[in-house]
């Protein structure tokens, strides 16, 4: 028997707005250094993660976290890049609940630099399996974190 459509549990929200994407320097440069000891970082097959928390004034908007995504060094045409990225945009995009559930309510902003270190011709394939098993992991880290 099927559900009248009033009835039916409404999809949860897949969206990725553009306050969510990682576009300040002053956030992205510090996950590239090496001496830092707030930066941590989660790998899983050909997907790096590099994270840490930042208070939410600093992200200049009022969002649970922000991503940004690098297709690597060894994707040399654009073309290889812009499929390597958006590949990496759309897996996040399905499976963004694990972590923006967890920073809703917290007073920091999660941050976050997505990096694809794998065979650009695998890239389909690699980013399908390994993404959502690095998000899973980056999700049980900073669960039991305390607030920045």
């Amino acid at each position: 028997m099927a559900l009248p459509p009033e009835d039916l549990p409404s999809p949860p929200p897949r969206s990725f707005p553009s306050t969510y994407r990682l576009k300040r320097q002053r956030l992205i440069r510090p996950l590239f250094d090496r001496s830092r000891q707030d930066v941590g970082s989660v790998a899983v097959g050909c997907v790096r993660l590099l994270f840490r928390t930042v208070p939410r004034i600093e992200t200049g908007h009022d969002v649970p976290l922000q991503i940004g995504f690098v297709p690597g060094r060894r994707a040399r045409s654009a073309v290889a890049r812009n499929c390597i990225k958006r590949h990496l945009r759309e897996v996040y995009r399905v499976r963004q609940r694990i972590l923006v559930d967890l920073f809703q309510h917290r007073p920091d902003t999660l941050v976050v630099m997505v990096l694809f270190r794998g065979d650009p011709v695998e890239a389909t394939v690699c980013i399908g399996r390994d993404l959502p098993r690095a998000l899973q992991r980056l999700a049980e880290r900073v669960a039991n974190e305390p607030p920045a």
